[in-house]
């Protein structure tokens, strides 16, 4: 009976430490660190209170931001604020000839809310990183991008 407790405590252990783990693997990125696609949105574009960025202008304006990650595939996420926003990633491969694209996933319909957009797995190519681009419609906010 002991050995089972015992199996058991280790066993939950090692789920905890598996958990915290594959928090410590996340790379998250600030919406702060996202820039605009096309200079005329310059005076659109700030940064809110905890770090997102915010959509100021009365049109969507196309912004994006980068992580740096490890070689292979990665689960892809996005916390934004809105009801007509998209968002996608893109992986450039190795020797800059090719990309792998993510799908463009939309924002639910109705009043604006805070949602997680899950954007599929991407494989990233040694020595490059994944790209999240979007379109965030007037007024929406982007709180950070995730990989892990």
């Amino acid at each position: 009976m002991w050995f089972f407790k015992k199996g058991y405590l280790v066993s939950m252990l090692a789920g905890v430490i598996s958990l915290v783990a594959n928090q410590a693997l996340a790379v998250t990125g600030p919406g702060a660190s996202m820039k605009n696609s096309f200079p005329q949105d310059n005076s659109c574009l700030s940064t809110s209170s905890y770090g997102g960025i915010v959509n100021n202008c009365n049109y969507s304006v196309q912004v994006v931001g980068t992580l740096q990650l490890s070689t292979g595939s990665h689960a892809t996420s996005i916390s934004l604020y809105g009801n007509n926003s998209w968002c996608q990633t893109a992986s450039i491969n190795g020797v800059g000839n090719a990309a792998s694209y993510g799908s463009q996933v939309y924002t639910t319909s109705g009043p604006k809310v805070w949602q997680t957009l899950n954007l599929g797995n991407l494989y990233v190519y040694e020595g490059t990183g994944t790209i999240f681009r979007c379109g965030l419609e007037a007024g929406g906010y982007i709180g950070n991008f995730t990989a892990l």
